[in-house]
C-alpha cells in the first residue's frame, strides 16, 4: 500500500494529484515547467520554492523520479509505477530515453505555447494517444475518445504518432484534429514527404503543423509546398503548415 504522508508536515493534495496526472502526460518534464503549467491555470505566479517543495515531498512517498541525465540539461521528474496508478493512468509509466531527451522536454514547451495561444483546444499528447489506441495491427486509424481519431498511417513501414495533437469544436460542432511536430533534426525530403501525405491523405485529420528547428525551416517549407501541391492534384485539400520553433533549452 502506498503511504500517503511524506512527513508529518506533508500531506498528499488534490493538486499533488494534478501534478502526477500532467506529469503522466509526458516521458518527462523540468520541474520549471510544472511550475509554469500549474501556474498558468491558476493565473497567477507562485514561487518556484513552492513548486520544489511540492515535488520533494512526490519523491519522498515514492510518487516521483528526478534524474538530470544530461548535464547540459535540466533536471527532469517522471512517475514511478506508484506515481502511475496514484494518478489513475492506464497502462505503464513512460521513462525518459536520454538520446530524445531534448526533443520530449521541447515538445512540452511547444505545449506550454500551444496552451497560451489556442485555449480552445484540447491538446493530446503521444502518451495519451498511445494508451489510448490498440495494438498497430488493429488498423491504419482507430478512435480517440469521443470517436476522433489522430494517428496517420506511415507507408508499409507500420505506425507513426504525432507530437502532439490538438482537438477544437468548429463553428458547425464538429471536431476537428490538428497535429503537431516538432522537428529538429534534417530528414530525407522522400522521408518528409512519406509522413506528410499519410496526413494528408488521413481523413480525420483536418490539419499539421510542422514547427521546425531554425537550420531546417526552408527544407521542411520546401517538402510541405510538395505534399501540399500533390495533395491539390489529387483533389485534397491542403493541410501542411510549417511554423518556425525557437527552441526553450539549448544545451
Amino acid at each position: 500500500m502506498t503511504t500517503t504522508t511524506a512527513s508529518p508536515r506533508h500531506a498528499l493534495t488534490s493538486r499533488d494529484l494534478e501534478i502526477l496526472a500532467w506529469t503522466g502526460r509526458w516521458r518527462a518534464v523540468t520541474t520549471d515547467q510544472i511550475a509554469r503549467e500549474f501556474d498558468r491555470r491558476a493565473g497567477t505566479g507562485r514561487r518556484r520554492s513552492i513548486y520544489e517543495r511540492r515535488v520533494l515531498a512526490l519523491r519522498r512517498l515514492g510518487l516521483l523520479h528526478q534524474d538530470k541525465p544530461l548535464a547540459d540539461l535540466p533536471r527532469v521528474n517522471w512517475l514511478t509505477r506508484a506515481g502511475h496508478r496514484a494518478a489513475g493512468l492506464d497502462g505503464a509509466p513512460a521513462t525518459p530515453s536520454v538520446g530524445e531527451l531534448l526533443h520530449d522536454l521541447e515538445v512540452v514547451e511547444l505545449a506550454l505555447h500551444l496552451a497560451v495561444i489556442q485555449p480552445g483546444h484540447q491538446l493530446v499528447t503521444e502518451q495519451e494517444i498511445r494508451r489510448t489506441e490498440p495494438h498497430p495491427s488493429a488498423g491504419p486509424a482507430a478512435a480517440l475518445r469521443s470517436g476522433v481519431e489522430i494517428s496517420a498511417g506511415r507507408g508499409t513501414g507500420g505506425r507513426g504518432y504525432p507530437d502532439l495533437a490538438s482537438v477544437v469544436t468548429a463553428d458547425d460542432g464538429t471536431e476537428q484534429v490538428w497535429v503537431h511536430e516538432l522537428e529538429r533534426s534534417r530528414k530525407s525530403r522522400s522521408r518528409w514527404l512519406t509522413v506528410m501525405l499519410a496526413y494528408v491523405y488521413a481523413d480525420h485529420v483536418h490539419g499539421c503543423v510542422y514547427w521546425a528547428w531554425p537550420d531546417i525551416a526552408e527544407p521542411l517549407r520546401c517538402a510541405a509546398d510538395e505534399a501540399n501541391r500533390v495533395a491539390v492534384e489529387a483533389g485534397v485539400r491542403p493541410c501542411i503548415v510549417v511554423q518556425p520553433w525557437d527552441p526553450r533549452l539549448r544545451p
